[in-house]
């Protein structure tokens, strides 16, 4: 049984505000039906519970098996025949979007009692995430919540996460999670896929950050192109009560209109004096990248560890978020000072050779990545190890390949979740864009085995970028989830740093 128990009323009450329902059974006793706990996966049933039907590819005999293990009533897109007629049920529009509003209702507005910033972005919003969370650390010195594609925090334990945003039952229960375990604030990414398979419905953020956006995640099963994508995106920024945008980014003209029209606040930042913060005077300077954050009557120079250029721009978004909130400039430059992301930008040295590890796996992040390297390290030659997924993203592929041909000196293509495709057919297919450059390249499936031989063959002076799986401890193979040592854990063995 469940911490919570709603009316089924109350549950049809709550989808007929948001005008999702079509039919539903009619019993003297409906009023009185007790849900005691809510699930969209036919094996977490148990007596008292209602079951969701969801997905493209759900089937009947999911309902079938819910019911035998005590579902006592469903929420579905249509009526089941074959299921007996005494079960009641609600016919709803979208079946998403009511399993969100059901959530919302079940575990009674969790996401109402909590500070949650939210950012998104097609580059940067896990270390972006990370820069706001260390500064609300700094702030009230002691741990805030965090949901980001690397881990997920709610106050007690870390856990891997496996998707940026999680459905929207396991959401609403992990806000519950957070209030439980005596948290109100929480810095949270926020996918495109969030919305497109409405996983944030009904609900609204304190903050949130647009950082950019470029064409990405287009594919059978995520985006059919550049515009829905781009409409998920700014489907966020119009459910946040202060937005602050990259006033640099990608379509920042409808990003604008969009916040300007649903946000009570909305600020710019970015690298020139028009936005209302913005940063300047980038350097590197004793392991450290210094930069100054201005305003038009503030300049301050703040500092990170953090490789890579651009992730001053991230500082600068965080700090936006920080002043929004009435953060003091010390707790801001603390938690910049302490940030490091797993698998994010990390550098490690040994043998005399430099290897980056980073998240990087689309046109922006890589093109971002190849700018920064080549301006902090001018004239060294940059070796990348890298892939991209099986069955999804394929622009990836024309784009990560060209960028790489130009930019890098020597090339080793491997797996990065090939899911139900052929690694070496992956790779070939990187590799006709790479053709044209000429640049040596070698195809390695296995991925160990590639970061091993590159790092081995890698000559004093090198630097090694190994690019697509930062810190994950799997591989998507087949629609499992496949154990993997991670880059990390295979650089630091290689550079004798374990």
């Amino acid at each position: 049984m469940g911490k919570f128990t709603i009316t089924l009323s109350k549950l049809l009450e709550a989808l007929k505000n948001y005008d999702l329902v079509v039919d539903y059974t009619i019993y003297q006793n409906f009023a009185d039906i007790n849900i005691d706990y809510i699930s969209y996966n036919s094996k977490d049933i148990h007596p008292g519970s209602l079951f969701i039907c969801k997905g493209f590819g759900f089937k009947e005999q999911y309902l079938k098996q819910a019911l035998e293990n005590g579902a006592i009533a469903y929420i579905a897109e249509q009526h089941y025949e074959d299921v007996p007629k005494d079960v009641p049920y609600i016919q709803v529009k979208d079946s998403r979007k009511a399993m969100s509003i059901i959530a919302i209702a079940y575990y009674d507005r969790p996401f109402e009692k909590i500070n949650i910033v939210g950012i998104t972005g097609t580059k940067g919003k896990t270390t972006t995430t990370y820069y706001v969370k260390n500064i609300l650390d700094a702030s009230r010195k002691r741990p805030t919540a965090i949901f980001s594609t690397v881990e997920m925090f709610t106050g007690k334990e870390s856990e891997e996460a496996h998707l940026t945003t999680p459905e929207s039952i396991d959401l609403q229960q992990h806000f519950d999670d957070i209030l439980e375990n005596g948290l109100d604030q929480l810095t949270m990414e926020v996918s495109s896929q969030a919305y497109k398979l409405s996983r944030v419905y009904g609900m609204d953020f304190d903050v949130g950050v647009f950082l950019n956006i470029s064409e990405d995640h287009i594919s059978p099963v995520e985006h059919e192109d550049f515009e829905d994508y781009l409409s998920c995106k700014i489907e966020f920024i119009k459910h946040c009560r202060t937005a602050i945008i990259n006033g640099e980014t990608r379509e920042f003209d409808r990003v604008w209109k969009a916040a300007e029209e649903n946000c009570q606040r909305v600020y710019t930042y970015g690298t020139n004096d028009s936005f209302d913060y913005y940063v300047e005077n980038i350097r590197r300077q004793d392991g450290w990248m210094y930069f100054d954050i201005c305003t038009k009557d503030y300049k301050k120079t703040f500092r990170t560890g953090m490789e890579g250029r651009f992730n001053a721009e991230n500082a600068l978004a965080a700090f936006a978020v920080a002043k929004v909130m009435g953060i003091d400039d010390a707790s801001i430059a603390r938690g910049l000072e302490i940030t490091e992301v797993p698998g994010r930008m990390n550098v490690y040295r040994g043998q005399g050779k430099m290897v980056i590890v980073d998240y990087a796996h689309n046109y922006l992040s890589f093109s971002r990545l190849y700018e920064s390297l080549k301006l902090d390290y001018p004239g060294q030659k940059i070796i990348a190890v890298f892939g991209c997924p099986g069955g999804k993203a394929y622009l990836r592929r024309r784009d990560i390949g060209t960028l790489s041909g130009e930019n890098a000196q020597q090339i080793y293509l491997t797996a990065e979740d090939p899911q139900f495709e052929d690694v070496t057919e992956i790779c070939e297919d990187i590799a006709n864009y790479l053709k044209p450059y000429h640049v040596p390249y070698e195809i390695v499936p296995d991925r160990k085995t590639a970061i091993e031989k590159a790092i081995r063959e890698a000559l004093p002076g090198d630097i090694l970028l190994i690019a697509g799986k930062g810190e994950e401890t799997y591989q998507k193979v087949r629609g499992e989830y496949v154990p993997y040592e991670s880059d990390v854990v295979i650089a630091k063995k290689c550079l004798h740093l374990l």
